[in-house]
């Protein structure tokens, strides 16, 4: 009995430290499970307030789910996301460049990174990319871009472009634009990203550096385009010499997508046709207008119109935009109507 007595002790322990050990992961574990919930259903929230319309709710919401949980990847990247998309490129790209390091979906934050670094002009970053979505002719162009930076030549603090508004939806406008030494009517389309050059355009390769094709058309280099005074060197440029669809934006030779302008703060002025480009990029804080949140992303260009999303291109925004002076504000998101 004695020898049973003491045997007993030792036979039992390993049960009772298994069943403390399955307790205390049991219970450590419904925290993690009740936080991870939580996160999910802040950034469900954060992302329905934003389909919604209403921006600064969802933008409280992304910012809570960042600071509550500083190094969850799928928070961080969101909150990176959203911020690059009201137009704080360079904050959403560190942020997304985070949530990477914290574990993110690399695939997933490259797709965001890369349009990005485009419009920030960083091809280093770009050329270096991990999981990269360019295709082999964009790395190629890229990595040239690298040693031969986009230069902007600005006379003046200001410059003006004539332009003829578009009420249609095919576009914000048309503008004289030159490449290199020809002129070219250009459509303005904030449907497309970059310059597109169509048809003949895209035949007349001369002067071009192009890098090769892709599903989307061949990539390559316009040295020069001239918007006005303004000069805009080495130019990422798509051709796409299939021109046979019936549509203005088939029509037009050469459509330059509104994000080429953005960074330039530009005004389009309807009754005097006129776009006023800044050097600086930016308004004045005090500038007068009714201010409507935008967001440039994946989806395009859109704003917030009566408390509804509207695309650049709907028939309600193509109507103000063709009828009253505007000013793309992207460094803060917004579009200003005055």
């Amino acid at each position: 009995m004695k020898e049973i007595g003491q045997r007993r002790p030792s036979s039992t322990r390993p049960v009772l430290v298994s069943t403390l050990a399955m307790m205390t992961m049991v219970v450590g574990s419904v925290p993690l499970r009740s936080a991870g919930a939580q996160l999910s259903a802040g950034l469900w929230q954060a992302d329905s307030m934003l389909a919604l319309g209403r921006v600064a709710a969802a933008e409280s919401l992304y910012y809570a789910a960042s600071s509550a949980r500083p190094r969850d990847a799928v928070a961080r990247a969101a909150l990176g996301r959203y911020l690059a998309a009201r137009g704080a490129l360079r904050i959403g790209a560190v942020l997304l460049e985070e949530a990477r390091l914290f574990g993110g979906d690399t695939s997933g934050i490259a797709r965001s990174l890369a349009p990005i670094y485009c419009s920030l002009g960083d091809y280093r970053a770009l050329a270096t990319l991990p999981a990269s979505p360019l295709s082999a002719p964009e790395l190629k162009r890229v990595r040239w871009l690298v040693s031969h930076p986009p230069v902007l030549e600005f006379p003046d603090s200001t410059a003006t472009v004539p332009y003829k508004p578009l009420v249609d939806g095919s576009g914000v406008g048309t503008a004289s634009l030159g490449l290199g030494e020809r002129r070219v009517d250009a459509l303005i389309d904030p449907r497309v990203s970059g310059v597109v050059l169509r048809g003949r355009a895209a035949r007349r390769r001369s002067g071009l550096r192009v890098f090769g094709d892709d599903s989307t058309g061949a990539m390559a280099i316009l040295p020069e385009l001239h918007v006005g005074d303004v000069t805009l060197s080495n130019v990422p440029v798509r051709l796409d010499a299939d021109s046979s669809r019936d549509t203005r934006r088939a029509r037009q030779t050469v459509i330059v997508g509104l994000d080429v302008l953005r960074r330039l703060a530009p005004t389009f002025d309807p009754l005097t046709k006129t776009i006023t480009l800044r050097r600086s990029g930016q308004i004045a804080p005090t500038t007068v207008g009714t201010r409507a949140p935008m967001l440039l992303d994946e989806q395009g260009l859109r704003f917030v119109i009566e408390g509804r999303w509207e695309t650049a291109a709907s028939p309600k925004t193509a109507k103000l935009l063709g009828a009253q002076r505007w000013t793309l504000d992207a460094k803060h998101g917004a579009l200003v109507l005055q």
